[in-house]
This record gives C-alpha cells, sequence and structure tokens, in this order.
C-alpha cells in the first residue's frame, strides 16, 4: 500500500508535485500573465472606488450564511438572474463557482439510462460531474466532430438519453469548438442535449462578450450554457442559462446547488 508519503516523493521525481506560490513581495510592478483576469477588471481600483461608494452597497451583508434555498435574503441573486436573463432570452441559475455548476449540473443531468460524450480535453470539473452521475460516458477526439459523429452513429439509439459535453473556448491552447457542426449532429439524435461550457468565453467573445452560443444561429437549439464570473468578469460564482423547465429541475436535483452555502450577497451585487 502506498503512503501518501510515497505518492508525494514520486509526485516530485517525475517533476508533477504541486505548491501553492508565495505572493511576490512587490506585486503591483508585476504584470500577471497567468491570471484569468482577460479584461483587467480585477485590477481596476477605480471599478472597486465607484462600486464601494454607494453607502447601499457597503452594506450588503459578507455572507449568505445559509444555501440559497434556506436564505431569507434573495434580492441580489434575483437581480444578477433576472439580468442574465435578459441577456441570453432564458431563464438562469447562480452556481457558487464553474466547478459547482458542472459537477451539480452533470450529475442531475445523468438520468435513468444517460450516455455522456465529452471532448477529450474538457476541464476536470466535467469529468468529476461525469464520474459523479455513475452513467455510460465516452470521449471523443478534441475537437474532432467526425469521431463524436461516429459514436452517436454507434451509441444514441441504445441510450435513453445522450448529454453531448464540450468547451466553447479551451483555454490551454484557445482552440473553439465547432458549434454549428456539433449542433448539426445533436439535432439528428431526439434523445440528445448539447451541454457547452464557457467559461474562457464569456466576457471577451461574442456579442456584448456573452460567449460563443449567444450570437450563433443555433443559439436556441443549445440546450445548456455554462458561464463563470471568476475570470473576465473579475469576481466569483457561475451560473446557466437553460430552458424554464430545466431551471425548476436544477433547483431541485444539483446538490451542489441544494447542499452549499450560497455566494456572498455581496459577491453577487458586484457582479
Amino acid at each position: 500500500m502506498n503512503t501518501y508519503s510515497d505518492i508525494l516523493s514520486r509526485l516530485r521525481a517525475d517533476g508533477n508535485f504541486r505548491s501553492i506560490p508565495r505572493e511576490l513581495v512587490d506585486s503591483d510592478s508585476v504584470t500577471d500573465l497567468s491570471s484569468n483576469d482577460y479584461l483587467g477588471l480585477g485590477a481596476d481600483r477605480g471599478l472597486q472606488d465607484h462600486f464601494f461608494s454607494s453607502a447601499y452597497n457597503r452594506r450588503i451583508p459578507m455572507t449568505s450564511s445559509a444555501s440559497r434555498l434556506l436564505s431569507g435574503r434573495q434580492r441580489e441573486y434575483d437581480d444578477l438572474e433576472n439580468f442574465l436573463a435578459e441577456l441570453y432570452g432564458r431563464p438562469c441559475l447562480l452556481f457558487n463557482s464553474g466547478y459547482h455548476a458542472n459537477t451539480g449540473m452533470i450529475q442531475a443531468l445523468a438520468t435513468g439510462d444517460t450516455m455522456i460524450v465529452a471532448d477529450k480535453l474538457v476541464h476536470a470539473s466535467i469529468i468529476d460531474g461525469i464520474t459523479l452521475s455513475k452513467s455510460a460516458f465516452t470521449r471523443f477526439r478534441h475537437n474532432d466532430t467526425s469521431h463524436l459523429e461516429k459514436i452517436l452513429t454507434k451509441e444514441a439509439a441504445a441510450h435513453e438519453r445522450v448529454l453531448i459535453v464540450v468547451e466553447s473556448v479551451y483555454s490551454m491552447d484557445g482552440d473553439r469548438a465547432d458549434i454549428d457542426t456539433i449542433v448539426g449532429l445533436k439535432e439528428k439524435y431526439p434523445n440528445a442535449m448539447l451541454y457547452v461550457d464557457e467559461a474562457h468565453a464569456f466576457g471577451v467573445e461574442g456579442p456584448k462578450g456573452l460567449g460563443l452560443c449567444r450570437g450563433n444561429g443555433n443559439f436556441d437549439k443549445i440546450d445548456i450554457i455554462v458561464g463563470t464570473f471568476g475570470k473576465a468578469a473579475a469576481s466569483a460564482g457561475a451560473f446557466c442559462a437553460v430552458s424554464p423547465t430545466l431551471r425548476d429541475y436544477l433547483i431541485n436535483r444539483a446538490r451542489s446547488l441544494i447542499f452549499s452555502t450560497s455566494l456572498p450577497p455581496m459577491t453577487v451585487a458586484w457582479t
């Protein structure tokens, strides 16, 4: 049996040991190109000063102290969800992070006899959601829609539901999914749903920075769109844009939403 020390030693030997970096003493003089602050809003002190110049904003609670389903204070959450719904033309639902969104939603959506088909390079949070779902799954070669088509041709009819999961922009290389072709493949199978994670597109791609899906002609055929606030939006949390039925369903079945203390109202107001 490997001990934890043995595992750590092997990680060091293989050059795979992770550690949390120390903050530079003179960090203000450094441009950090490793962050996801795509628009520089996280370093915009004027924007922060403007937000906190409001006496009302300064009094917003720093903690929700409860799950969203139990909280007596909903105004900030409702305001942000309603604002997002206007932008996306469909209901939206907040999550504590992109990780919470992907693990909670994929597990909830993969009911019964569901087959999950994901791009080979989707984020770890998606893989963890797939694992938690305990559903059958396979992965197609990165951005290889021909391989995706072969899998769907072979597997779709054998399952009650097929959940296709991709990212719109992949963070490591910045390459993009062929949304039109993937939607076209999804439309061939009545039992297929399409899940697109826009974490690295939200704020910087598409009309009004709403990602690659919003301005796509096939927008209405994309079942689940995920966006995050911890990158271009210089905040924290995530959201999904879905149908009214799916929003209600996720409120009742997404465990990461139901059983987690919700985002601080202050953070939601800042977003």
